[in-house]
């Protein structure tokens, strides 16, 4: 029996994190925020409410409102295109999405630091730690996984801390935190850090934790396409405001006047989403595996929005005909009328749907696997 989890922002509200159309209201008050590098971000800021104002034509009461494939969609299809949006030139456009981008980041970090409600994440990175530990004793157990849509790593944190603190042994690391391709640690020292592959082949266990989107602890190197991790910490503010680089490419090309920078892979809400990058296809490709294998697919926090169609094609294409599905619901009754329900209804057919309610909390209070 293999059980594959599939979470979405709902998943980490009640510890803080914004539904999207929260984190728009939060990049719009970063201007009366406090925080470092302040006139820099409101620089952007002006440069953003300009477009939303003069370009996509949206009155400033309304800004809050604007969807982010709404504002992301155009301004890909013209970068793809090379054509201008509206007399803004091709290269300006991609100035002013990554303006955009660094606006998004720094409103979800400040969201995610102000708040610290994340018990449950803890305990629910703590039943699955223990669910893959199991592994250490047969290798060819593989019963749980995670597949994520969030760029927060409030679970990658609770799951590395699980792995280190709670089960902890011999003076020795026996599982790792495994995103399903090929990563280095950010830090050279931290041995810690390492593919899910080469833990097994070492005889430990590994975590499985596909982000499908990216994830802000994640920066990519331009050149050999290496993906650096740390945990407990967004290493995003590293690429917008630090100069990292990539310690393979300047030692192996030592002398090349070239900068192996890295960056961030984060995809952005768009309906022209790019999956073509070397590790986010590793990562759908295994995700689509890990599907084929479940058994039952338990959704948390995720809406099943149309604007995901890359994933529903992967759910459509993966998922079996005999898979158990349960949706795990906020409302506490009349479960039967929910409209996020009767999506999942309507999107998986014939198959048993099982709904649960009472939210997040109260499901990892109670789950079993």
């Amino acid at each position: 029996m293999k059980t594959v989890f599939i979470l979405g922002a709902g998943f980490s509200k009640p510890a803080g994190a914004p539904v999207q159309f929260e984190l728009m209201e939060d990049i719009i008050n970063l201007r009366n925020q406090d925080f470092d590098r302040q006139d820099t971000i409101v620089e952007k800021l002006n440069r953003f409410e300009e477009f939303l104002e003069n370009q996509l034509y949206i009155s400033r009461q309304n800004f809050y409102q604007v969807t982010l494939e709404d504002i992301f969609t155009p301004l890909d299809r013209c970068i793809i295109d090379n054509v201008a949006y509206r007399g803004i030139l091709p290269k300006d456009l991609k100035s002013l999405r990554e303006d955009i981008y660094n606006l998004i980041v720094v409103a979800l970090k400040e969201r995610l630091d102000r708040h610290n409600n994340k018990g449950y994440i803890d305990d629910f990175a703590k039943i699955i730690v223990a669910e893959a530990k199991k592994r250490v004793e047969n290798i060819k157990r593989d019963t749980i996984s995670i597949l994520s849509t969030n760029w927060d790593i409030l679970l990658d944190n609770s799951l590395n801390d699980a792995i280190r603190n709670v089960y902890y042994k011999n003076n020795d690391i026996d599982g790792v935190v495994d995103y399903c391709c090929h990563v280095s640690s950010y830090d050279e020292d931290d041995v810690k850090i390492k593919p899910g592959l080469q833990a097994l082949g070492e005889g430990k266990y590994n975590v499985k934790l596909l982000k499908l989107h990216g994830s802000m602890n994640w920066l990519q190197c331009t050149n050999c396409q290496r993906l650096y991790i740390k945990f407990n910490n967004k290493l995003v503010d590293y690429r917008r405001f630090g100069n990292s680089k990539c310690r393979h490419c300047n030692k192996n090309y030592k002398g090349n006047d070239t900068s192996y920078s890295l960056e961030s892979n984060l995809i952005m809400p768009t309906f022209l989403k790019d999956l073509n990058n070397f590790q986010v296809k590793l990562i759908w490709q295994n995700a689509g595996v890990e599907l084929s294998e479940a058994n039952k697919i338990v959704f948390i926090g995720y809406s099943l929005p149309y604007a995901d169609f890359e994933l529903r094609q992967l759910l459509s294409r993966m998922v079996r005909h005999d898979a158990k599905i349960e949706v795990v619901l906020r409302a506490k009754e009349n479960l039967e009328n929910d409209p996020t329900y009767k999506r999942y209804k309507d999107f998986f057919g014939k198959r048993d749907i099982v709904p649960i309610g009472n939210g997040v909390e109260h499901y990892i209070e109670t789950m079993t696997i």
